[in-house]
């Protein structure tokens, strides 16, 4: 967002900025957006950006054939003139045409099939809006004498995916691309671009540079060492319960220290501990190995660590953070607009 208003302000004639869902003060305080903002500057500041991304316009027309928007179509869109006549200076509204413009998504191939003759589901994925078929992209795209809709709001492997093509025009009828690479530092995908230049239109892609090493989440060196700390002390207390275990412990078969010694359910209940205790120190080791992945993993699932996925190790860390298909299924909370607190 900074880059970018930089760039708006250098350039005011020549760089045109959409709106997208995040840009509004429901999903900057639900996420650390506003957090960040307080943090490094002050309210005063937040409360700027939102004033400007109240002013951002939801729609484009690009060489008088293409609609550039955010998230998509709506059923109450019917010509770009709607578009128009939306009082678009404030914060988008929990249903209707402008909340679809940010928050609607094309309909998968399985989910067409499955309801071939629907023109708009409600979007489960995301909580609100809808997701538009392609017979509903071909009909608004016919009615209002475009080529294609373009939009973001999906995350893509390859940082871009043409959909299907409409049959009178031979052109997809929606092109989602996808700019930022390596998405949240996990999903190491790659990002597009388009350019458009003389009536022809190419796919850009490119990949992720390193950036700065900074702890994650506003976090300090005390708070990010606990997990070396806590490892060290649970490998204390094992090593303490072992020489528990080797001091009160009778040998197997012999019923006269037996009879001196403890019996066998305080046996059982000491060896109980030590598993207990060992499976601790385990998940330490990983919290401690892991630190980082498990920060962007916690991040991406929402706050809240998959359950068990201490337990399983390093690899199962590694697997959810690593690879598209992984981090974009731990992500999938996070796509679906947050509850209003009034609702």
């Amino acid at each position: 967002r900074r880059v970018h208003g930089a760039h708006k302000i250098h350039y005011p004639k020549t760089i045109t900025m959409l709106r997208g869902n995040h840009e509004c003060r429901h999903l900057t305080a639900y996420f650390n957006f506003k957090h960040e903002c307080k943090y490094k500057y002050n309210m005063k500041f937040y409360d700027a950006l939102m004033s400007c991304f109240d002013c951002l316009p939801l729609a484009a027309i690009l060489n008088g054939r293409f609609l550039c928007v955010h998230g998509g179509l709506s059923p109450d869109l019917q010509t770009l003139q709607d578009i128009t006549n939306i009082q678009r200076f404030r914060e988008p509204p929990p249903s209707g045409i402008m909340t679809d413009l940010l928050w609607s998504d094309p309909m998968d191939e399985e989910e067409e099939e499955a309801t071939p003759d629907a023109m708009y589901l409600h979007n489960d994925l995301r909580g609100c809006s809808y997701v538009f078929s392609f017979k509903a992209a071909c009909q608004f795209l016919k009615n209002n004498n475009l080529l294609s809709v373009i939009r973001a709001h999906e995350a893509q492997d390859e940082g871009y995916r043409l959909y299907k093509k409409n049959t009178s025009t031979g052109f997809p009828t929606v092109i989602c691309i996808f700019s930022a690479p390596n998405y949240c530092d996990t999903y190491n995908n790659k990002a597009a671009i388009i350019r458009f230049q003389n009536n022809l239109m190419n796919i850009r892609q490119f990949n992720s540079q390193p950036h700065p090493y900074y702890l994650p989440n506003f976090m300090n060196a005390f708070s990010w060492s606990l997990p070396f700390v806590a490892e060290k002390v649970t490998d204390m207390l094992v090593t303490i319960w072992h020489l528990i275990d080797d001091d009160e412990v009778p040998a197997a078969g012999s019923n006269d220290e037996a009879k001196a010694g403890m019996s066998a359910a305080r046996e059982n209940q000491i060896r109980q501990k030590i598993f207990a205790m060992g499976k601790v120190a385990r998940m330490y080791k990983t919290l401690r190995e892991e630190n980082e992945n498990i920060l962007r993993l916690k991040g991406l699932a929402g706050g809240n660590l998959p359950v068990g996925i201490l337990q399983q190790g390093s690899t199962a860390i590694q697997d959810a953070v690593d690879n598209f298909d992984g981090a974009k299924r731990v992500d999938k909370a996070n796509e679906r607009r947050p509850a209003f607190e009034n609702a």
